[in-house]
């Protein structure tokens, strides 16, 4: 028996489809399906899955371009949003687990903030909840920020005196590239480990990156790329 087929037999407990076995392993899920048909294991039926189980969902789980993660809705959720050119309403995932946490609906105003920073990491205990956005950032906006040579450079700059300000690469920008999302996908994997459970549905972005996920220092020569390109100073590993 060889390493991927054990490793699929350790991870087959009824629980995930083949799909979320394959990103795991690194496999097709064609290629897991049919160890786990030779080999009887806990699978879920034929056909297509609904909501978070369906396969276009990407594992239950979708990253948007923020880095936050968005699940399909529980039914007749008050709060879930129905994105363009989608039949299943989705909400994000961090707001759905504090709701399970409490015991109720999120009101709009509530924020809920990751405790570590890293926005896939939407287990109960590092989330918290503020009341509003203005509470969040009066305890959580604080140290040092984080500019780019060229952005250092127009801090206090007056345009009306003639000084030249320097275009900067914008939040927007990295954003629309899906650097953004890269950035906390290397940050979570490097800190939870690539067979973190939240990190199902994010293997696709690493291997549109070209990045493989298989070696530890190349998650870090990744991140220190993404740092250099933005003018930041390298990250530091433990």
């Amino acid at each position: 028996m060889n390493a991927n087929t054990q490793r699929i037999i350790e991870l087959s407990n009824g629980q995930r489809s083949s799909v979320e076995i394959a990103e795991l392993v690194g496999l097709s899920p064609r290629y897991v399906r049919k160890v786990m048909k030779k080999f009887d294991l806990p699978r879920f039926g034929e056909g297509a899955q609904s909501g978070s189980r369906n396969h276009q969902f990407v594992s239950g789980r979708r990253v948007d371009h923020d880095g936050y993660v968005l699940v399909a809705a529980p039914k007749d959720h008050r709060y879930a949003r129905q994105p363009s050119g989608r039949k299943t309403k989705v909400i994000f995932e961090h707001r759905l687990v504090m709701e399970q946490k409490l015991g109720r609906y999120l009101l709009p105003e509530e924020v809920v903030d990751h405790v570590d920073g890293l926005t896939l990491h939407n287990a109960p205990d590092n989330l918290r909840l503020f009341a509003s956005n203005s509470e969040h950032l009066a305890q959580t906006a604080t140290g040092p920020r984080m500019w780019s040579p060229e952005g250092a450079k127009n801090i206090g700059a007056r345009t009306d005196r003639g000084v030249e300000i320097q275009r900067v690469d914008s939040y927007g920008q990295r954003r629309a590239r899906g650097e953004i999302r890269l950035q906390q996908i290397l940050l979570a994997a490097l800190s939870l480990g690539i067979d973190s459970p939240f990190l199902l549905g994010t293997h696709r972005h690493l291997e549109k990156a070209g990045i493989d996920p298989s070696c530890r220092s190349n998650l870090e020569r990744a991140l220190a790329d993404l740092y250099a390109r933005w003018g930041w100073p390298p990250p530091q590993f433990g």
